[in-house]
Parts: C-alpha cells; sequence; structure tokens
C-alpha cells in the first residue's frame, strides 16, 4: 500500500490529497487566525497604571491595548511589567505595522511571524479586535495542522527508505533489537485483523536513521551530515510526540526558537520531497502514455 498511497503504480499519477500543498490550502483559507485569537482587553489612556497592573495580573494579561474613549478604537498597548507609576498613557507603545496581522492569516504563516514576536494584533478589516500569543500555537487548530505535517514527514520518510531498500532489505540495516520490536507490533496487529506490512511497524526513529543512512538521500535533501540529520529529526519527533500525548505545551522540551526552527525545516523537506516524487511520478507518467500509444 506504501507507494500506491502516493503515485498509481502504473501510470506514475500523483495521487490527490498526498501533497503538502494539499494539506496547506486547508489552512490557508479555511482555518486562520481567527480561529484562535483572543479578544483584546483594553486599558482607559487616563486610569491609574498601578490599578490596571493589579487587574491585568488577575487576569494573567501581559499585554493590553489602551484606548482613549469607552468605545473608541485602540490608539496603543501597554505591558503589564511597565505599569509601575502614573497613569496608562505615559506607558502607551505605538502598534506598529510588523505587530498587525490579519484575522484571515493562515495558521501556518503565524509560525513565522510569532519567531520573533511574543504577540500579535489581529485585525478585522481596520479594526484591532485581538491579539495572539505564543500560548495560543497550543490550541487544537494549531495541533492539527502540526500533527498533519510530523505525520507527512513520517509518510515521506518511510516512502523513501522503502523506494532504496529493496526487497525488504532495510531488515539488515537496523538493530536485532528493533527488528524484534517491529515483528512483535506486526504479530499484535494481524492478530487484531489489521492489513499492515511489517514495514509499517517500524517507529519513526527506525525510519529516520534508515535514511539518514543513504547518502544519496542525505544529498537531495540537504542534509550536511547523519549528526545534523539526528538533530533535526530527533527534534522533530520530540514534536510529534508532544502532540501525541497532548503535552500542556508543545514548546516544552524543544523550546519556541527550536520548535519554529523545526516547523520550517519539517515544510521544507516535505516541500521538496512532494517535487521529487513528482518528478519521478512524470517521469513514469510519460513513459506509461508513451507505451499507451504504441500500442493503440
Amino acid at each position: 500500500m506504501g507507494y500506491q498511497l502516493w503515485t498509481s503504480p502504473v501510470t506514475g499519477y500523483r495521487r490527490i490529497g498526498t501533497r503538502f500543498s494539499d494539506v496547506r490550502s486547508l489552512f490557508d483559507t479555511g482555518i486562520t487566525a481567527v480561529s484562535i485569537f483572543e479578544p483584546l482587553k483594553s486599558c482607559p489612556a487616563d486610569a491609574t497604571a498601578i490599578e490596571m497592573k493589579e487587574l491585568l495580573l488577575k487576569r494573567d494579561f501581559d499585554v493590553a491595548g489602551v484606548m482613549e474613549t469607552k468605545d473608541g478604537p485602540v490608539v496603543g498597548y501597554v505591558l503589564r511589567s511597565d505599569l509601575e507609576s502614573g497613569n496608562v498613557s505615559e506607558h502607551k507603545k505605538k502598534i506598529e505595522p510588523e505587530l498587525l496581522i490579519s484575522d484571515s492569516a493562515p495558521i501556518p504563516d503565524l509560525f513565522s511571524l510569532l519567531r520573533n514576536q511574543s504577540y500579535l494584533f489581529v485585525l478585522n478589516k481596520t479594526k484591532i479586535e485581538g491579539i495572539v500569543t505564543r500560548a495560543d500555537l497550543n490550541k487544537p487548530p494549531v495541533r492539527i495542522y502540526l500533527f498533519g505535517i510530523v505525520s507527512l514527514l513520517e509518510m515521506h520518510l518511510g516512502f523513501w527508505v522503502k523506494k532504496h531498500y529493496q526487497n525488504e532489505s532495510w531488515k539488515n540495516h537496523i538493530s536485532k533489537r528493533r527488528l524484534i520490536a517491529a515483528k512483535k507490533l506486526y504479530k499484535d496487529r494481524k492478530r487484531r485483523n489489521q492489513d499492515i506490512g511489517l514495514f509499517e511497524c517500524l517507529q519513526i526513529a527506525d525510519k529516520r536513521d534508515l535514511f539518514l543512512k543513504i547518502e544519496e538521500l542525505r544529498n537531495t535533501f540537504s542534509i550536511s551530515s547523519k549528526r545534523t540529520g539526528k538533530e533535526i529529526l530527533k527534534q522533530a519527533e520530540d514534536l510529534r510526540n508532544s502532540l501525541a500525548h497532548s503535552q500542556i505545551d508543545i514548546s516544552i522540551g524543544l523550546g519556541w526558537d527550536n520548535l519554529f526552527k523545526t516547523i520550517v525545516w519539517i515544510e521544507l523537506f516535505i516541500t521538496r520531497s512532494d517535487s521529487e516524487i513528482e518528478r519521478q511520478a512524470q517521469t513514469q507518467s510519460n513513459e506509461y502514455d508513451e507505451e499507451l500509444w504504441q500500442t493503440a
């Protein structure tokens, strides 16, 4: 089933729904910042700073908007940590363009935006209505996207490993302990009448190690060394485990900076893998078309 999931074994045509672009398109228009942002709470500009700081502390808000009138527009923002004296207006900061996003901003774009900023203000047309912080990346819509790309990563690794290790020769390139573990899982799944092969019972770490042993693949995906590849793929595995085990904070263990780097790397890897699979599928497709015409 592995190869057939990606392309037709006869024609080489790529199957719909297996590309990264297919997954990404769901989030470009369907699941956006509007799905995760929080309404922006604002302070009166003439309010006492200490009083507002206490209120923000009770609500666990680090950032708040500033309004000059109750129903007026947001004219700036304040950080709770700055509210030590005087009035709120004395601590007001200008909302720079780089801190503004539309409520239709795709979820995947937020990773690069929040990499350099810990919070962003959300516009509904021309009105600032909300705020998105790194903590909001722990919400289910974001986790769905991340689990999707991590799953694609594992599928892509498996695709290339199976392609390069013909006739199950991969069995000779993993440890006896890992092979026994895979066979045990395979036996358990067969007992439950699950139609699955032994290769699908390998863990992502097994596929990672098998993939990195192939120099041709490392070169194709610009992985400078086995060590470098193992480090980044270990981080991808940590992200996968964090999502699978429903950790409250997906950055635990990795840290936000490494998390953002890992996400970017995964997206680039599966994009490049898609292109290579597409190229090979097109070659096979052309061969099939030529054969079809010759026999017509």
